[in-house]
C-alpha cells in the first residue's frame, strides 16, 4: 500500500495492491469475518476495475475485474444479499463471456464463464 501511495501512477504496484486485497478478503473469509472480507473484495474490485478502464485491452486486467466481481458477488451471497450479488455476477459475466470469444482456447476463463452463469441462475 505504501508503495501505490507513493506512486500510484505505477500499474504493477496497484494491480499488487489490487491482489493483496483478494488474499486478505480470502484470508478474512476463511475466519468467517464476512464484513471484513467483503471491504477488501470492494477495494479489490474498485483497483481492478481502475486498471480495466485505464487499460481495456489488457486480458489480466479484465479477467482480475472478472475474478473480483465473482468474488464480491459470491460473499454478497453469503450473506444473503442476493439482488446484490446479482449485480456482480452479471458484470462479471458479460466481461468473461468477452474473453471467452476472444480467447477461446483458454480453458479457465471458460470455467469462470459458466461459474458465473451458474451462480446467476441460481439467484
Amino acid at each position: 500500500k505504501e508503495l501505490y501511495d507513493s506512486y500510484p501512477e505505477n500499474v504493477s504496484f496497484k494491480n499488487g495492491l489490487a491482489i493483496s486485497y483478494s488474499k486478505l478478503g480470502e484470508t478474512q473469509s476463511s475466519l468467517g469475518n464476512l464484513e471484513k472480507a467483503l471491504g477488501y473484495f470492494e477495494e479489490y474490485t474498485r483497483l481492478e476495475k481502475e486498471l480495466y478502464d485505464s487499460y481495456p485491452e489488457n486480458v489480466s486486467f479484465k479477467n482480475g475485474l472478472v475474478l473480483s466481481y465473482s468474488w464480491l458477488g459470491y460473499h454478497l451471497d453469503k450473506m444473503e444479499r442476493a439482488l446484490e450479488a446479482k449485480e456482480k455476477y452479471k458484470l462479471g459475466l458479460s466481461l468473461a463471456k468477452e474473453l471467452v470469444e476472444k480467447h477461446p482456447a483458454f480453458k479457465k476463463f471458460h470455467e469462470n464463464y459458466q461459474w458465473l452463469k451458474d451462480k446467476l441462475n441460481a439467484t
